[in-house]
């Protein structure tokens, strides 16, 4: 089990073209109460980091999402990662449920999607993992 544990949710509303982002909520999980996630210059810095993995990883779901022709409606989103006590990354755990306007989502789109994710730059610069998931899905 992690030493130290990370969880940061989101509740996005998207329009079209492209699935634009309308509406951004992120909120982060404190002795079991969710808060509002407030980036600024007293956000520590590996809660930021946890932001931008969450933030890189989204933008890769929404932005394939339009490439293979899915129309975003809303989409709630989690990260969680844990750490040793060193901070060295033990797991990382990413989940996102939308729902479409527009579009079919054949199992090969979402491999698809959940492979270019991976290859997002913040994903790219992270060492491998060995207990990471990446999951989507379109039953929002």
């Amino acid at each position: 089990m992690s030493e130290r544990n990370f969880h940061l949710r989101s509740r996005v509303e998207y329009g079209q073209p492209d699935n634009a982002i309308v509406s951004l909520i992120v909120q982060k999980k404190v002795e079991g109460e969710w808060q509002d996630f407030v980036l600024n210059t007293l956000t520590p810095g590996f809660e930021i980091f946890v932001y931008a993995m969450f933030t890189c990883q989204h933008t890769y779901f929404r932005v394939n999402c339009a490439e293979q022709g899915l129309k975003l409606v809303r989409a709630e989103g989690d990260i969680s990662l844990g750490t040793d006590a060193d901070w060295n990354l033990e797991r990382i755990d990413v989940s996102l449920r939308a729902s479409l306007a527009e579009g079919q989502a054949s199992t090969e789109t979402i491999d698809y999607i959940v492979g270019r994710m991976g290859q997002c730059p913040v994903s790219r610069n992270t060492r491998e993992v060995e207990a990471t998931r990446i999951e989507i899905s379109f039953d929002l």
